[in-house]
């Protein structure tokens, strides 16, 4: 009994040495961590006494000479850290987890919630029995603020990406692979879905365009607003401005690409404008010139006649250029018309029109040995803008009358008209001078003259080319010179 009173005091001894030596260590640990800002905390389960350093209860706001209640933690936890944190510690002494590291959130003496770090260590006796744990705090409040921020701000990111009316992504420095791309910019190059993978922006880039740009790339790190053409797989082409950055660490390339292509249009569209204005200015002023210059002339030749025969051709002159002053005007007003004013579409009666057409210059010209036939099929109403199917009308008949050829036997005319649901094709056909191969794909130009013969003005096949863009209407011409021409124009059908 003796020898066992004895073993007890000295393993009290032993435990109280090792008690001091601990404390020793801590308070040395305790300086040595003040400038790492780390609180200091240890928990003697033999007394069940709880010490918390200095800067642990200046990390919460709690006075340095304050006495700390040994549940001061638990009551200090944010209720939605609670039920974690305490399971967490627990398992921790009771042996079932090795390691504790942990984060939750503590109540400031201020009312804020401070986030902590908590690490501990077990220290248990030679019968594996619990007798003491010591840990450390760490204010991460600021680190977690900043990773908070860091969050929101790549979620912002994303959202904007994702959801941007720009076309963006990342790809590989030799323009091939695309590491990602957001939703327009997949809808815009319309790449489906399962073949987004396989995609390589070298598809639907050029190689010379893609070399060149490689290049700037290489040379100056970075692109901004440089024009590419791009081709889809439906052949459909498309201008783009493309402003990319190159990571050389990520060896990776940011890009963002703006549809240009409207805007390549409107200047195409814009220089063919000026073009055109340029041609109608000096070739107007021409023609107007012209025939004022003849009555003009006419006017003195009149004067100085006294034959009235020669007068009376002098005065027939006259009313010929002036109506050719009068139907310049008229062509020139029809261009105008048709660039300002869209009529209401209506019901047409082909049968009608072509007819009137047929009428108005049947009378007017030399029809000797002309042969005309109409063949119209409207078994449904032809809806469209009546003015302008009338224009076409008017200027290809006319066309094919007087451009007829006056040393075949016969001259013949075929119109054709059939009506569908979808769409009127109007074919009128002659067998006339025909056009040469090298003049076909100029007689839409404006003031364009395909033959020598011609007296007009140049601006009918011009204004019927107008009028049927407006009517959204195409126009195929076949032609073989002194063999005749076949003009077919396809109208939509407004009903």
């Amino acid at each position: 009994m003796k020898v066992r009173e004895e073993d007890l005091g000295e393993r009290i001894a032993r435990l109280e040495r090792e008690k001091s030596a601990l404390n020793d260590r801590l308070v040395h640990y305790e300086a040595a961590a003040s400038g790492a800002r780390e609180g200091l905390w240890d928990w003697d389960l033999i007394d069940n006494v709880v010490f918390v350093s200095s800067a642990w209860k200046e990390m919460l706001g709690i006075r340095a000479k304050e006495t700390v209640p040994n549940n001061l933690w638990e009551s200090l936890l944010h209720h939605d850290d609670r039920e974690r944190a305490i399971a967490n510690f627990k398992d921790f002494i009771q042996g079932n987890v090795d390691h504790y590291n942990q984060e939750f959130r503590l109540r400031h003496r201020n009312g804020e919630y401070r986030w902590i770090l908590s690490k501990a260590t077990a220290i248990r006796d030679a019968d594996d029995k619990l007798i003491r744990v010591s840990g450390s705090h760490r204010d991460i409040t600021e680190q977690k603020k900043a990773a908070s921020a860091l969050e929101r701000s790549e979620r912002k990111y994303r959202n904007l990406f994702q959801n941007s009316l720009v076309a963006m992504g990342t790809m590989r420095p030799d323009l091939t692979e695309i590491l990602e791309g957001n939703e327009k910019f997949w809808t815009f190059l319309e790449v489906p879905a399962n073949d987004r993978e396989t995609f390589h922006f070298r598809d639907v880039l050029g190689k010379r365009q893609r070399k060149d740009l490689i290049e700037l790339l290489k040379t100056d790190g970075a692109v901004e607003n440089v024009e590419l053409q791009l081709k889809l797989a439906n052949g459909e082409e498309r201008w783009v401005l493309i402003n990319a950055v190159v990571y050389q660490e990520e060896e990776t390339v940011d890009f963002v690409l703006k549809d240009i292509t409207q805007t390549k249009e409107n200047l195409i569209e814009l220089q063919k404008v000026n073009f055109e204005l340029d041609s109608f200015v000096y070739h107007a002023s021409h023609d107007l010139r012209s025939p004022l210059r003849s009555i003009l002339g006419l006017i003195d030749l009149y004067r100085m006649e006294d034959s009235e025969k020669l007068r009376e051709e002098c005065i027939e002159k006259i009313q010929l250029s002036v109506r050719r002053l009068d139907d310049l005007v008229v062509e020139l007003l029809s261009i105008s018309r048709n660039d300002r004013v869209n009529d209401p579409h209506e019901p047409i009666s082909l049968m009608l029109e072509i007819n009137n057409s047929i009428t108005s210059y049947y009378n007017a010209s030399d029809t000797s040995n002309l042969e005309i036939t109409t063949q119209i099929f409207q078994p449904i109403p032809f809806i469209s803008d009546p003015t302008r199917v009338r224009i076409i009308l008017n200027n290809l008949i006319s066309n094919a009358i007087k451009y007829r050829s006056f040393y075949k036997e016969k001259s013949t005319i075929d119109i054709f008209a059939e009506v569908t649901r979808e769409k009127t094709v109007i074919r009128i056909s002659d067998n006339g001078e025909g056009i040469e191969s090298s003049k076909l794909p100029h007689i839409f130009d404006m003031f364009y003259r395909a033959t020598e013969k011609s007296e007009g003005s140049g601006l009918g096949l011009y204004i019927v080319k107008k009028v049927a863009d407006k009517l959204e209407a195409t126009i195929d011409v076949e032609s073989i010179e002194l063999d005749g021409t076949t003009f077919t124009v396809t109208i939509p059908n407004s009903k």
